[in-house]
């Protein structure tokens, strides 16, 4: 039950984070991504306008070495296709990311899967439907 809980509790500040978003990034979803290690909050980041850095990005940015070992809550399923962006899922693998929960899916026929795919393939565990 503490896992679940911690889950939910870091998964509703990368929704709040995502809010910054509003009305910004269409007609891309808004997405916010927490870095937690040790129980802290190493880095945050969202998706803050249409072609600027994807949510998960930004937060490694903020975490930088941190982000070895951590785990990352985001709102959705990480990217694994080059847009404006390059694809977020292998940029988790590099930084280290133990751990990826994220809120849903992503309903992009370009993704579907392939993301959180990428990420299990490499070792890191996928936690999808938190809140």
């Amino acid at each position: 039950m503490r896992q679940q809980w911690t889950d939910e509790h870091h998964m509703r500040q990368a929704l709040d984070l995502a809010l910054r978003g509003l009305g910004k990034t269409t007609p891309n979803p808004m997405v916010g991504c927490v870095i937690v290690k040790d129980g802290s909050v190493v880095g945050r980041g969202w998706h803050d306008h249409l072609g600027g850095l994807h949510a998960e990005a930004a937060a490694l940015r903020d975490a930088g070495d941190k982000a070895r070992g951590a785990t990352a809550y985001v709102t959705l399923e990480p990217c694994s296709h080059q847009g404006r962006q390059p694809p977020c899922a292998p940029a988790l693998v590099r930084a280290g990311i133990a751990r990826c929960v994220c809120a849903v899916g992503d309903p992009n026929p370009k993704v579907g899967g392939r993301g959180l795919k990428i990420l299990s393939d490499a070792g890191v565990e996928t936690v999808c439907g938190v809140l």
